[in-house]
């Protein structure tokens, strides 16, 4: 077959499979018959603004301004900027080659596509503070913080947990379709979301089996045009880049914009421990109120389908309580410990071997 006719119909079949619709600020994908059960969601793009580079890669978020790199023509600078008035507020030029970058919260750390190394960078002035290279081959794509823990994507499709060190923690896989090259990577409600640059999506995965719980389809992905590139969280959004044709960076509202408030709400009135986790099926969950609330507790699944119920809306006065693991949640797996004090809501992982 003609090698020109070849690449029109792998072209297509991308767009068929990954593309979705555009309308009024709402972004709804399409359906995705390679990922069972898994169905895309509904989201609302907030801002948009072209990068200021003619391949905008990948970014982070500081709290306080989006950085945002060049992945493709030499000098590939990074720029740091205001996501209100989307002016570039300093320009940086570090080596050649990065790729994805988180922020620590003191330090931005960048992958490098040419040495495959990562670095730890000052954010005043861009100095090199450490470069440790993973236990991978190929190049490293994806990178995102999760508040303990470096993630760093490797091309071929693993995602690897390490330390500032640069010793792994341990890895898991990417499962979405065509799982080659996890091209950006961010954390978020206690999951990796994972941006796909040749399908167009960003996947929600779990961190302990690498399952994927939701995808949603990247703005502004054209196939043959626009990429998928950069993935990160900041002040309750998820931003993306794209590169290519069309340059731009999406601040994206997914529904975690009130996470903040609700976990500065629940902790004024309650915090909840579990201990030993992960455990087997011996695990102790604490609970301290500081002022009367109505209290519910449930165990999810992964998916979050409920398995089972310890407190139903109780209504308990400021003090500790205790509450062990109800004995039919024998299964080993990951689950969720739901708490709901007055409304508001805190989740904790807990994984039972």
């Amino acid at each position: 077959m003609n090698r020109s006719i070849c690449l029109l119909l792998i072209l297509i079949g991308f767009s068929i499979a990954g593309t979705g619709s555009f309308r009024d600020g709402v972004m709804t994908g399409s359906e995705n018959t390679r990922v069972e059960n898994i169905s895309s969601r509904t989201f609302t793009v907030v801002d948009s603004f072209t990068g200021p580079f003619g391949y905008s890669g990948g970014l982070a978020f500081d709290g306080r301004y989006i950085w945002n790199l060049d992945a493709w023509s030499p000098p590939c600078s990074i720029a740091r900027i205001d996501p209100l008035t989307h002016s570039v507020v300093t320009m940086f030029t570090p080596a050649y080659g990065d790729r994805d970058m988180a922020f620590d919260g003191t330090y931005l750390w960048a992958s490098h596509w040419n040495t495959n190394s990562i670095y730890k960078y000052d954010t005043a002035n861009l100095a090199i503070l450490a470069s440790y290279d993973p236990p991978f081959a190929g190049h490293a794509h994806g990178l995102a913080w999760d508040g303990e823990y470096l993630w760093v994507g490797e091309e071929s499709g693993r995602i690897y947990k390490m330390n500032t060190a640069g010793d792994t923690i341990r890895s898991i896989p990417f499962n979405a379709p065509y799982s080659y090259d996890p091209r950006g990577l961010g954390f978020a409600a206690g999951h990796l979301w994972v941006g796909h640059q040749g399908y167009g999506r960003i996947y929600e995965i779990d961190t302990i089996s690498g399952a994927i719980l939701n995808w949603y389809p990247a703005p502004g992905y054209v196939p043959g045009w626009n990429f998928q590139q950069g993935v990160d969280f900041g002040g309750g959004y998820l931003w993306t880049t794209t590169g290519g044709t069309y340059n731009r960076i999406y601040k994206i509202d997914i529904g975690l914009a009130n996470v903040a408030e609700n976990n500065q709400a629940i902790e004024r009135i309650a915090t909840m421990d579990i201990k030993p986790n992960p455990c087997m099926n011996n695990a102790l969950i604490s609970l301290t109120l500081k002022q009367p609330a109505m209290i519910s507790i449930v165990i999810t699944d992964v998916t979050g389908r409920e398995v089972t119920e310890i407190i139903n809306n109780q209504l308990l006065g400021a003090g500790k309580y205790y509450y062990g693991l109800p004995a039919d949640l024998n299964s080993k797996g990951v689950y969720f410990v739901v708490l709901k004090a007055n409304g508001a809501t805190k989740t904790r992982k807990l994984i039972n071997l």
